[in-house]
């Protein structure tokens, strides 16, 4: 009996732990790192305030847990992205930035897709990357990137490093704001939530990409 009390316990800390984390990846997404305080997780979460200090201790402590949760799905996503497109058979720079860039969007535009909000929270986090206590944690979203990078190096490996780098931070900065603007966000969400219906939308964002990459020279 005591052993199933524990049980019972634990349980229920690792359902409030969730919820915690449930509620905060909405708020990130929605008002961004500096836009929530504790005390908005703590009401979207209907939990004391109390419950978000003893599982957490603070935000900060929050969004880093809230970034770990998914992370591997979302480095998982972009890479069966690439194994699809390499399977294909045409593999240049277009299906590259396009196995990249896809997937977000697919997410972004899908209400009930698990990485939706998180993609849209990481979006949020990017943009205040300049924020000291931010970076430990935004530099895990590093292994997202360089899956892009990898691709790029494979495909192009002449390009000088400094402009390949130049390159993705722009494709990356781009896709930022895709992911953040609500407006592309209901243009590509209004019940064209296949493949090719985003890839039509996005098409003139990604020719204008690959052209771009094609642009960078070599050392």
């Amino acid at each position: 009996m005591g052993t199933s009390g524990r049980y019972s316990t634990s349980t229920k800390g690792e359902a409030t732990r969730n919820r915690i984390l449930d509620a905060s990846e909405v708020l990130f997404a929605q008002s961004g790192y500096i836009g929530t305080s504790l005390r908005d997780i703590a009401r979207a979460a209907d939990v004391r305030m109390g419950l978000v200090h003893y599982h957490f201790g603070n935000k900060h402590l929050i969004l880093d847990a809230v970034l770990e949760r998914k992370l591997d799905l979302l480095r998982g996503t972009i890479a069966a992205s690439f194994a699809r497109a390499e399977a294909g058979g045409k593999f240049g720079l277009e299906e590259i930035v396009t196995a990249f860039i896809l997937p977000f969007l697919q997410a972004a535009s899908r209400l009930d897709d698990p990485l939706r909000n998180y993609m849209v929270m990481t979006s949020h986090l990017m943009s205040s990357y300049r924020l000291p206590e931010l970076r430990p944690i935004l530099a895990k979203l590093s292994v997202v990137s360089q899956i892009l990078i990898d691709r790029l190096r494979e495909y192009r490996p002449a390009i000088a490093e400094r402009e390949l780098l130049a390159g993705v931070y722009l494709i990356e900065a781009a896709l930022i704001f895709m992911v953040q603007d609500p407006g592309f966000l209901d243009d590509i969400s209004a019940g064209h939530h296949s493949v090719a219906r985003l890839e039509d939308m996005a098409a003139p964002a990604l020719r204008f990409f690959a052209s771009g990459l094609e642009s960078l020279k070599g050392t």
